[in-house]
Order: structure tokens, then sequence, then C-alpha cells
């Protein structure tokens, strides 16, 4: 039984989803590692291979896998990075509707999604699929 460790791939321009969902995952007390790069801590590297590297490295060691299923992602370098590492170490993806989001979900993402999504922005259906997929038990009142 693992713990979630967690990788939200987000964009920083529209991080209030994302910054959202962590504040609900610890709302919720689910024991979890953060493997996302958010805004405030990113990766201290210049160089597009470093970048490549460090995140490659930090997807590798998370054991799910999060995209925000929006059109924000779709002219996004990294997110389209992101899910192919994601992809080719087998990771569990879940898109995930930001909150409020009406708009269509890039193809890419709907494809890479293993979990089937895309989910609502239902914070407990959320938890419920990541526990279920890692065989974690689920937090009390969930």
């Amino acid at each position: 039984m693992a713990k979630p460790n967690i990788f939200i791939s987000h964009r920083w321009d529209y991080n209030s989803s994302y910054i959202s969902l962590i504040s609900k995952l610890n709302e919720y007390e689910l024991p979890h590692l953060n493997y996302s790069v958010p805004s405030h801590d990113p990766l201290d590297l210049n160089k597009t291979n470093q970048i490549k590297q460090a995140l490659s490295e930090q997807i590798r060691q998370c054991n799910y896998f999060v995209i925000f299923a929006n059109m924000a992602m779709a002219n996004s370098y990294w997110c389209k990075y992101e899910i192919d590492v994601a992809t080719s170490y087998g990771k569990p993806i879940l898109s995930v509707k930001p909150y409020n989001y009406t708009g269509n979900i890039p193809l890419f993402i709907q494809l890479a999604d293993n979990q089937n999504g895309p989910s609502g922005f239902n914070t407990p259906a959320i938890i419920r699929k990541i526990c279920n997929q890692l065989n974690y038990p689920i937090p009390v009142g969930l």
C-alpha cells in the first residue's frame, strides 16, 4: 500500500485550480507527497534539458499523475512533455476539469487519461480514485 505521491500538471498562469485542489487534499486529510512544481517553488534550472531531467525525475517518483483538462493546457509545451513522461512510466493519469470549466478538453489529455476521466472538480471523488488505484485507505468521511 503506497502512500499517494501525486504530480499535478498545471500552468502557473492558471494555477487557482491547482491551489484549490492541494488545499482540498489537505482539508480532507489525504496523506500525500506533492511532486508538482508550483510557481512559488520553481525548479532552479535554466536549460531545457535540465528542466526535462528534473521533471522526469519528479514524475518517475510519483505514483499518481493528475492533469487539469482545459484548453489552457493545449498550447503548453511542458504539460505535453509531462504527459509524455507519465505515459512512458505507465503512471495512472487522471484528467480533472477545473472548477466551473465548460470548454473543450484537448485531445492529447483525453487520450492520456487512463482513469476514466475527465473527472469533475469533486475532491472526494478524486481522492477515492487515487486511493482505489493505489490500494490506499480512503480518508474517514469520504
